[in-house]
């Protein structure tokens, strides 16, 4: 009789919870059970521990000023826009595809993020991303790579989502070593553009300074002169003295024609005028008259050396520009400071399972709340 009880007490406990369940609104049962009870044994079985690694740096150039209780004051100054530039640039490479090849290439991203051992939800090659192309590992990528920049302090500050603490730590590193180098490589094209440029035009006025000085001297050798202005001034001091001589020589000739007739000096005086007149003429016709004179060679001889005075006016100016422009590159120059190193987390950050079932269960029992008030709505409104 006990056994018959018992087996008639087990039959009508069973009959009533089968009873409740049926009792049990089936719109409550779809929206609110169902989600929150795949919810908890996603969050609570199935999903795989993910590990976030943040590094965060700052692009300054020398030119700026530092603050002792601010890092604001980084963007301060002329150079402001062109750190904030800069920054801006490492912050689309690390979104490009260019970035997401370069990672795949050193550490193999379809084997890092397509771990069988990543549940089937969120692994690459999953539910999530079914397709394993190279264009749908870059949307994965994107999604695990998040970078911002701080418009006030002018930080950015890199994220990197994996399913192992290691492999989030090197990928963050791989990704502001490049970082670093795009800050060279801009370093770089800044000094080819300013500084290069420069000195190629301080080559061209070398050239153009011993192009004209060789052409002065050829022309020096070629007329035998070696300035003619400086020449000049000794060809008429010599015609002057000449002229003095014969001053003198025609006066004593002079004297002597008129007291002395028969002197016989007479001829020699005569002889000695004669010879100064021609070598006064002869002088003279060095100096200008002629197509050999002086004066003549002095037209040439001065756009040379024109020519050559301007070319080193221009090397001059050259050289100062050089100089300039490696300070201005100098100032320029950006240096990418690592604020935070890529850390290597102990432990996992997401999925936050807890917060994520008790959002499941708020969502459906907003959900369950719209869709009863909608549903009796309709119902109310058919009955009239």
């Amino acid at each position: 009789m006990n056994n018959a009880s018992d087996i008639n007490n087990k039959n009508s406990v069973q009959s009533g919870i089968i009873h409740r369940i049926k009792g049990i609104n089936r719109l409550f049962l779809y929206s609110v059970l169902v989600p929150t009870t795949l919810s908890v044994l996603y969050f609570g079985l199935l999903a795989s521990p993910v590990y976030i690694s943040e590094s965060s740096f700052v692009v300054y150039s020398p030119s700026q000023s530092f603050s002792a209780t601010s890092i604001t004051s980084l963007l301060s100054g002329s150079s402001g826009n062109y750190s904030a530039s800069a920054a801006n640039t490492i912050h689309d490479y690390i979104d490009s595809w260019d970035a997401m090849s370069a990672l795949n290439q050193t550490y193999n991203l379809k084997s890092i993020y397509g771990n069988q051992q990543i549940d089937i939800i969120n692994r690459f090659g999953g539910v999530l991303y079914p397709l394993t192309s190279f264009v749908e590992l870059h949307r994965y990528y994107q999604s695990k790579v998040l970078d911002s920049i701080d418009s006030t302090s002018g930080t950015t500050k890199l994220t990197v989502h994996a399913y192992s603490a290691k492999d989030a730590q090197k990928i963050n590193a791989f990704l502001l070593q490049k970082g670093q180098d795009i800050v060279n490589q801009l370093n770089d094209t800044a000094r080819n553009k300013a500084v290069l440029y420069a000195q190629d035009q301080v080559d061209l006025a070398g050239r153009r300074l011993t192009a004209a000085t060789l052409a002065l001297a050829q022309y020096r050798n070629k007329q035998k002169i070696f300035s003619p202005p400086a020449q000049s001034v000794l060809q008429l001091t010599m015609i002057a003295k000449m002229q003095e001589q014969l001053i003198t020589q025609k006066s004593q000739l002079d004297a002597i024609r008129t007291h002395a007739p028969k002197n016989p000096q007479l001829t020699v005086l005569e002889g000695n005028v004669r010879v100064l007149e021609n070598e006064i003429s002869n002088e003279t016709g060095k100096v200008s008259g002629s197509d050999q004179s002086l004066a003549s060679k002095d037209i040439k001889y001065e756009a040379l050396t024109i020519d050559q005075m301007l070319a080193q006016k221009l090397l001059e100016a050259s050289v100062t520009s050089l100089e300039q422009a490696k300070v201005t590159a100098q100032k320029q120059e950006l240096y990418l400071e690592t604020i935070s190193k890529p850390n290597l987390p102990d432990a996992s950050q997401e999925p936050k399972r807890f917060q994520d079932i008790l959002a499941t269960l708020l969502v459906s029992l907003i959900v369950y709340g719209v869709l009863t008030i909608v549903i009796s709505g309709v119902r109310e409104h058919h009955d009239r």
